[in-house]
């Protein structure tokens, strides 16, 4: 019995420490992954963080809208502050005057349970390049 217990503690231990080592393996790899995607070796990713200065990316936050319809008008509100921005009788007029008046470049609207992107005052149904 107390045999039994040594040997399946033995076999435990072993599983828990093969696996620790088997996630830090993984974790190396894909941190020299990261490291060589932007040219850099591992010790010098290491340091960037170590300086708080860690990997420049590029994030942009989209302002987010949705419309209601009113009559033959639709009424468009920020999704963020709910607040009224503007009105027209098309999607595309909304696109139009969202950016001439509020210079808005990149926009998402929800409409109708579709999604629009409004680039530079034009519709699009999907996101290509900006």
């Amino acid at each position: 019995m107390i045999m039994d217990l040594i040997v399946y503690a033995n076999i435990f231990a072993l599983g828990w420490i093969s696996c620790q080592a088997y996630i830090a393996w993984k974790i190396r790899r894909a941190l020299k992954k990261v490291a060589e995607d932007n040219g850099m070796s591992l010790e010098d990713l290491a340091n960037t963080f170590f300086e708080g200065q860690g990997i420049q990316t590029n994030i942009v936050k989209v302002p987010n809208y949705f419309t209601e319809t009113n009559g033959s008008s639709i009424l468009l509100y920020s999704k963020d502050t709910g607040d009224f921005t503007g009105q027209a009788c098309t999607v595309e007029e909304l696109a139009e005057n969202l950016y001439k008046f509020d210079k808005v470049n990149l926009a998402l609207v929800n409409h109708n349970n579709q999604q629009y992107w409004f680039v530079e005052g034009k519709v699009e149904t999907e996101l290509k390049e900006v």
